[in-house]
């Protein structure tokens, strides 16, 4: 198995590739503030206030939007928006916490 090392700006770069991402599946869901949130973290990525932007990421999943019911697998045969949903709110996640670590 090889492990591939990023540093903090290609992880963030990945994460905010993962929120837009995630944006587009969450307004199908109606999740209009938790998008508002996401976006708002992204702009601070961009800024380099790393600290900020996480806090907002884990906040939206934690806090109010409790988005972390997104990142729940569900058991079924198909591919659908529902698994989109797990695997693109779990990578945000996955990604805001190895930039907090």
């Amino acid at each position: 198995m090889t492990v591939i090392k990023r540093d903090r700006n290609e992880t963030a770069k990945s994460l905010m590739q993962a929120i837009d991402k995630l944006c587009l599946l969450l307004e199908g869901q109606g999740e209009h503030e938790a998008i508002v949130d996401l976006n708002k973290a992204k702009d601070l990525l961009k800024t380099n206030d790393q600290k900020a932007a996480i806090a907002i990421i884990i906040d939206a999943f934690e806090g109010d939007h409790e988005l972390m019911a997104y990142t729940m697998q569900r058991e079924g045969q198909q591919w659908t928006e529902v698994e989109e949903l797990s695997q693109a709110s779990s990578r945000v996640l996955s990604l805001a916490r190895r930039i907090r670590v």
